[in-house]
């Protein structure tokens, strides 16, 4: 099984990326672009007539400036639902949401406030998931605040991503692995 994800659309390169194997792809939700082709209908179908299976992520902002609110998770998952209605995803699959960043325990009653509004917003109508560091996965997950986690490769050197990562009983669903950054 190859999966990707990408912050690139990969529009007219279905039929390639399944003669490479891939069985699946992560692509972005978000309210603006900055710097990434956000996952579209057409792109969406194109994919899935391909055969590959699509994971999202709602991610506009990393540490430090993502702000984690109750209002801005309120608005994030806002435009999450929108996308998701526009795409065609199915009701109870999975969005991700990006909390990327160098988080410590000093950080959780904002992260809680920010999950509290996404989690209002969303009101059971996808399954939560979370992207981001070691600490913040097993944070969210350990307070049954969302059912997948995502483990962010390039977070190795935050709080709690390497224990989280290769642990006795990895607890992630997904997890990104070397190497990054490949120019396919």
């Amino acid at each position: 099984m190859l999966v990707i994800d990408t912050n690139t659309s990969y529009r007219g390169f279905g039929p390639w990326l399944k003669s490479q194997g891939v069985t699946a792809v992560g692509r972005y939700y978000g309210a603006t672009t900055n710097s990434k082709d956000l996952l579209d209908a057409q792109e969406a179908i194109e994919l899935c007539r391909n055969g590959m299976q699509i994971f999202v992520v709602f991610e506009d902002a990393s540490r430090p400036n993502l702000n984690l609110t109750a209002d801005q998770g309120t608005a994030d998952a806002k435009i999450a639902l929108k996308m998701a209605g526009d795409i065609g995803q199915p009701p109870g699959s999975a969005i991700y949401f990006s909390v990327e960043g160098d988080y410590g325990q000093g950080d959780v009653s904002d992260i809680e406030n920010y999950w509290s509004g996404i989690t209002a917003k969303i009101a059971g109508r996808y399954a939560l998931g979370v992207y981001g560091s070691g600490f913040v996965c097993s944070t969210l997950l350990s307070k049954h605040a969302c059912k997948y986690t995502w483990v962010a490769a390039a977070s190795t050197g935050w709080n709690g991503t390497c224990n989280y990562f290769g642990g006795k009983t990895p607890m992630w669903h997904l997890a990104q692995v070397p190497p990054l950054d490949m120019n396919w």
